[in-house]
């Protein structure tokens, strides 16, 4: 017995010493070094002979900040940090298909036109997955360059100016387009996105240079839209298949800003983060409520001013026009006026209401007992037929509500008439 055990220590042992990473197929670990920070990948070449160049085969190069620099970056001047890059590029040998660069406010170094122009080449072959976001310096303009990258499937840049250059042929491939802090010169947006026939997802945050945002690609699906008040007109009707919309108002909307939106969305979600007093009746015209809003399921309504009892009605009419509607999420991030007395000149009608299909409420406003907003769950509850759970959640903000305003909202709720008998009524403070 005791041969035995000495003979299956010493084979043990010798497993200690195996080194079973390397002998993995070489796409695991590629996948291995995918999720480390570049500073870390290039570091594994001091783990053996065999791993000395393995980094230089990642299909995946990241620089992110500063992140991918030595302890010491703070010392390290802008041309030094270009040459890193550059000589990982150099060293690389393989296909590139994801390459990351962001640049954050403040780092410390800058990106030039020089520097774009130098490691584009090594990328322009195969890259599928480019981000370029600058936002720590000032380019002029995205460089021509970049439009040589043929086999895009995902981009996403920004801190640049665009433009297109003549001879651009499109992103024949591209499906996901995400665009931050762009100014686009004159017909660069529209241009742009006719060159890309499959795109299927795209994100406009923060960007200027356009006035009229009107889109016919029909292969569209998802698109999210951060806009202020220099955009005049939103057109949608010719985006046949998109199915997700989300806009995003940072500094308010001219009145009657939507002209159309496309027949078959699943999912809308509408939000102001303005100072002003917008109401969303004034961006859709209730024209176009019966003709869009008949196939969504999902619909997410963020900063909706519940001071404004007409904002209330248009509300339920949205709701009216929506009988597949199936999750309803409605947010109120201003303070609502506690003082207002109720206007029950104009009861909110249940009788030609079925709301049949919706299951999920969630309803967060900031410290209120306001009757608008009781007035509206108590029609949520009497019209939809098939509710499991409505969420009413009341944030404090600076104001505190008495504990005997609290007592009558729950008795309030406890007591409306629920249309589906397996309603849940949670209130929150």
């Amino acid at each position: 017995m005791s041969l035995y055990m000495s003979l299956f220590n010493k084979k043990a042992n010798q497993d200690d010493h195996i080194d079973r990473i390397s002998d993995l197929p070489s796409n695991v670990i590629d996948g291995i070094l995918e999720h480390l920070s570049i500073r870390d990948v290039v570091r594994t070449s001091i783990l053996s002979t065999n791993w000395r160049y393995m980094w230089t085969s990642v299909p995946t190069l990241e620089f992110q900040g500063r992140s991918f620099l030595p302890d010491d970056h703070l010392n390290y001047p802008s041309p030094v940090v270009s040459k890193i890059i550059t000589d990982v590029l150099m060293l690389h040998n393989g296909p590139i298909y994801k390459f990351n660069l962001f640049i954050l406010y403040g780092c410390g170094f800058e990106i030039t036109l020089e520097c774009l122009n130098t490691w584009i080449p090594f990328l322009s072959r195969n890259v599928k997955h480019l981000e370029l976001v600058n936002h720590g310096t000032y380019l002029d303009k995205m460089p021509y360059i970049v439009f040589s990258c043929k086999e895009l499937t995902k981009f996403r840049f920004g801190g640049f100016n665009l433009s297109i250059p003549p001879n651009f042929s499109g992103f024949k491939r591209l499906l996901n387009l995400k665009l931050e802090s762009v100014t686009f010169e004159s017909g660069a947006l529209e241009s742009l996105i006719s060159g890309c026939p499959l795109l299927e997802k795209l994100s406009i945050e923060y960007c200027h240079g356009f006035e009229y945002f009107h889109i016919s690609t029909p292969t569209l699906k998802v698109l999210y839209l951060e806009f202020d008040e220099n955009i005049k007109s939103i057109c949608l009707k010719k985006a046949q298949n998109l199915s997700d919309l989300t806009l995003v108002a940072s500094e308010g909307w001219v009145s009657g800003l939507i002209k159309s939106l496309p027949k078959n969305m699943q999912r809308f979600c509408i939000a102001s983060f303005s100072d002003k007093k917008n109401v969303f009746a004034d961006i859709i015209p209730p024209t176009l409520l019966k003709s869009s809003f008949n196939s969504i399921k999902y619909l997410i309504l963020a900063d909706v001013n519940l001071n404004e009892r007409r904002e209330v009605l248009y509300i339920v009419s949205v709701l009216k026009s929506a009988p597949c509607l199936v999750e309803l999420v409605i947010q109120n991030y201003s303070l609502v006026d506690i003082a207002q007395p109720p206007d029950h000149s104009e009861e909110l009608e249940c009788r030609s209401c079925c709301l049949n299909q919706l299951k999920t409420v969630n309803i967060k406003i900031c410290a209120t007992s306001n009757q608008d907003a009781m007035s509206l769950i108590r029609f949520i509850l009497a019209t939809s037929t098939s509710l499991k759970t409505l969420t009413f959640d009341v944030g404090v903000g600076s104001q505190k509500l008495d504990a005997l305003v609290l007592l009558s909202i729950s008795q309030d709720l406890l007591l409306m008439k629920r249309a589906s008998q397996r309603a849940e009524v949670k209130f929150l403070h």
